[in-house]
């Protein structure tokens, strides 16, 4: 596993996030670090998950999808979702 520039970054940027949980929530902030697995996974293996094909339990997946998607979910949904949701309810 080669470790990149993005995956430095959205590590950096999770732990930032699990930090300010912390200093607000105290050890109740922890539990946000489980939120953010799916993005750190998007991010750090949108190859292995964008070619998972076959049945799932809401349906069956025939079509690989390109790693680029997969990142891209990833990084929105770390950094894309925290800040439309600060512009929406920070007016």
């Amino acid at each position: 596993m080669q470790i990149t520039v993005g995956r430095i970054l959205s590590l950096w940027v999770a732990s930032v996030y699990v930090f300010i949980a912390f200093k607000y929530a105290g050890l109740a902030g922890l539990k946000w670090f489980g939120g953010l697995l799916i993005p750190l996974a998007f991010i750090w293996f949108p190859e292995e998950i964008g070619g998972l094909t076959g049945y799932f339990q809401t349906g069956y997946v025939n079509v690989q999808t390109p790693g680029k998607i997969i990142s891209f979910m990833g990084w929105f949904s770390l950094i894309g979702i925290p800040v439309l949701l600060y512009l929406l309810f920070h007016r």
